[in-house]
């Protein structure tokens, strides 16, 4: 599926009474956004991002750091945007025609409230002041999340015009509340925040990593109880092709045993076909946080897809109950 590819900035600048971020007003839609806007051809994600800056708001800028994703279902197609924090280098005089009408240097907490879209507020209620990296806390938790973190961003860059980034964003998303969560020090909610982003970062595979995590997949599974391990090799069978979603549900399968143990029984179906069902289409991304351990969850789509995967995952279980 193809995927719309944009970048874009959260432009700072020092105040006498701290730091300010630039918001982009738009007449035509008479929003308030973050300042962005699609790739050009050959044009890198860093490279689109600072330029759509500058046109937007008339300043010159430099990259100082990754802000973090967003994804969401554009009109025709699903549609992810990269921003990067970035410090003012010099301002000039916005000349952005009728898209751009205004500029606003906003303190972070007033900002967050004059945004209109949630997915922006998320990105700037969680932005460190100024967009100065934080520092991160030490040990094997936090180095965890860092690693996760760089391999995430490594799909984002590598994304082609073509290139499939579902589940990055999120995943991404989820990487900051296990920030959150190793500063707090709860390690185990920070192993299953990582284990979350894992699985939506599987809904962007592309081969040879589909067939690689696959034969993974099953070889975690001969551990696994009877029940989960017939169902993770249904939907992961050899002699067809593996689909992302399909990689999804059986790491969710995995994941939860590991988790809870054994005995979720039919509930784990029922949670990871749902998974599946929302992930089939993939026309939007969004996080859904009701609690510090939530699970991310791919929204939108027809669920074509899933129907195959479900009965299987389903009928395996019943299968084994009946014995």
């Amino acid at each position: 599926m193809s995927v719309v590819r944009a970048a874009g900035g959260l432009l700072w600048r020092d105040g006498p009474s701290g730091p300010r971020l630039a918001l982009v007003h738009r007449p035509r839609r008479d929003d308030w956004s973050l300042p962005k806007g699609k790739l050009d051809e050959g044009e890198t994600w860093e490279e689109a991002a600072l330029r759509e800056v500058e046109e937007e708001t008339g300043c010159r800028a430099r990259i100082t750091s990754f802000a973090g994703a967003t994804s969401y279902a554009a009109r025709r197609a699903p549609k992810i945007v990269l921003y990067w924090h970035m410090a003012l280098v010099r301002e000039g005089r916005l000349d952005a025609g009728d898209e751009i009408d205004e500029v606003a240097w906003l303190a972070p907490a007033d900002a967050v409230a004059r945004l209109d879209y949630e997915i922006d507020r998320r990105l700037v209620a969680r932005a460190p002041p100024g967009g100065l990296v934080r520092t991160a806390p030490d040990g094997p938790v936090a180095a965890a999340v860092a690693v996760e973190r760089a391999d995430l961003q490594r799909r984002l860059l590598a994304l082609g015009p073509r290139g499939d980034g579902a589940g990055l964003g999120p995943a991404l998303d989820l990487l900051d509340r296990a920030d959150q969560a190793a500063v707090r020090g709860e390690a185990a909610e920070v192993r299953m925040l990582l284990a979350a982003a894992r699985r939506l970062a599987l809904l962007s595979a592309d081969e040879p990593e589909r067939s690689l995590r696959a034969r993974a997949l099953r070889e975690q599974a001969r551990r696994l109880a009877p029940w989960r391990r017939a169902a993770v090799r249904s939907v992961l069978s050899a002699d067809r092709r593996v689909s992302p979603e399909a990689l999804y549900v059986a790491a969710a399968l995995c994941d939860e045993e590991d988790e809870r143990g054994a005995t979720a029984g039919w509930s784990a179906v029922l949670a990871a076909a749902g998974a599946l069902v929302a992930a089939a289409g993939l026309t939007s991304a969004v996080v859904l946080a009701e609690r510090p351990a939530a699970s991310a969850v791919i929204a939108g789509g027809a669920a074509g897809l899933a129907g195959g995967a479900i009965v299987a995952l389903a009928a395996a279980w019943a299968r084994r109950r009946s014995r």
